[in-house]
This record gives C-alpha cells, structure tokens and sequence, in this order.
C-alpha cells in the first residue's frame, strides 16, 4: 500500500507569516509558492534511492481580526504540478485544488518588561475539495484539529513552539505537527524583519515521522507588504507505508495587511 499524503509543512503556520494583525477589524491576504522535492521511496528503515517526487503548490491564504484575541484564518491549496514516481517504473500526477483549512486562533497576549507575546488555542477543520487524479497530494478527508502554541519576542529575540493534532473521519491515521523557532529581529532603512531557524516535527501513529529544519527571513517592508523566504531540509524521514520522503522545501511569500 502506497500512501497518498503530503506532510504539510505549513500546518503550524498563519496568515499572515505568523506577525500580522494585531489590532481589532484587520484583515489581509497572503500567496505562497512552495516548491518541494522528495528523492526517494521510504518504507520503515528500508530506502528505495532515485524514486523520487516533486510538487509545485500555490497557497491562498486570507485572515480576518474581529478583536485582538479573536480571529478566522483560510488556507486553500492549489497544486500547480505534482509528478511521482513508482516502483514499477510509472509516473503518476496530480494538479487542482487540494484541502480547505480553516481556523479560529484564539490568542491571550502579554506585555512584561522589555518582553511580549502571546498564548495560543486554535480549533481547526478541513475540508475535503481535492478532486480525483492519478494521485493525490492531499487527503481529501474531513478533519477536525486543535493547536496550542507560545511565542514571544524582545527587541532583538524572536521565540515560538507551537503543537496541532489532526483526527480524520475515514482513513488517515492521526497526526501531529510541532514546530521549534528562533529568530533574530533587525531594522533596516526603514523597514524592520527577523532572521529565523526553524525547526518542524511531522509525526502519524502509523509510525511515520520526518524532521525538518532550516533557515527563513521575514521582512515587514512597509508595515503593509511583507515577504518571507525559506527553506527547509528533511534530518530524519521515516515512512510507516510506502512513501515518499527525504526532501527539501522550499516556499515565497508575499502578504498585505489592511
């Protein structure tokens, strides 16, 4: 049995890129291009090198802030081109509209001395709109999740881990996202950003789990426009069934904020 998921490497992350907004009545949009590559076929400790897969996927994402504390986030997929190949020496592919996400962050912030930030609870639901193809890149299954998470930063420091569980209502197995990030914020010509390492846990309890990290830069240009650039590198894939793994990602973003 060949799984057919893709860990989703922005499970953790919100529009937009995590900093924006702050204030009642705020709202903005945000794209993401991501661009992921895996080179082999994994299954428990066995590797079968040169079996490898590639995605190209434009995210749509939007936020809406009723109050500081409240706020609705919308994350929908859209697979430009997807192709993987098989042992059997076939090419499979996928392209079209992949899960809706939604999300209800509910935050409790905090100011102390020469530190702030905030607590986080999220409920979450996604909703299957992936259409049939020769494979697919997401699950199209109905799913309910709840993330907690804890950031703050200081003039200089940037801090956040954050943990989600996805329980799905047919056959995906449970599944759990952690991420780890430090970061140094700067100031430049007027605009600020912060210079980050970012640390993400992918875990299924069909004993599947990968361990990705690397480099990304936020920058807040002109407190409406801000873009982000990263990269990450799968350290440790393992596969419970039959999967791709040991990759790379990388993704550009660019967001406004009203």
């Amino acid at each position: 049995m060949l799984s057919l998921t893709w860990v989703p490497s922005l499970a953790a992350d919100e529009p937009i890129m995590n900093m924006m907004p702050r204030w009642a009545g705020g709202w903005g949009v945000q794209t993401i291009f991501e661009h992921r590559t895996e080179r082999d076929l994994l299954l428990g400790g066995r590797t079968y090198a040169g079996f490898s897969e590639e995605a190209n996927i434009l995210h749509l994402q939007g936020v809406y802030t009723w109050k500081r504390a409240v706020r609705l986030t919308a994350k929908l997929p859209y697979v430009l081109n997807a192709r993987r190949e098989m042992l059997d020496g076939s090419i499979q592919r996928d392209e079209g509209i992949g899960d809706l996400t939604l999300a209800l962050p509910l935050k409790k912030y905090f100011n102390l001395d020469g530190r702030s930030g905030s607590w986080t609870l999220k409920p979450m639901l996604r909703v299957p709109l992936s259409g049939e193809d020769e494979y697919e890149v997401y699950d199209d299954e109905w799913g309910t999740g709840l993330g907690m998470s804890y950031e703050f930063e200081t003039y200089r420091m940037f801090f956040f881990f954050g943990t989600s569980g996805w329980v799905y209502h047919e056959d995906e197995p449970f599944e759990s996202h952690s991420s780890f990030d430090l970061g140094y914020n700067f100031e430049a010509k007027g605009s600020n950003g912060t210079i980050l390492w970012e640390t993400d846990f992918h875990y299924e309890d069909d004993g599947s789990e990968t361990l990705l990290a690397g480099p990304a830069l936020y920058w807040n240009v002109d407190d409406v426009t801000h873009l982000r650039l990263e990269w990450k590198h799968d350290f440790h894939d393992r596969q419970g069934v039959l999967d791709h793994g040991n990759g790379e990602d990388f993704k550009l973003s660019i967001g406004w904020v009203f």
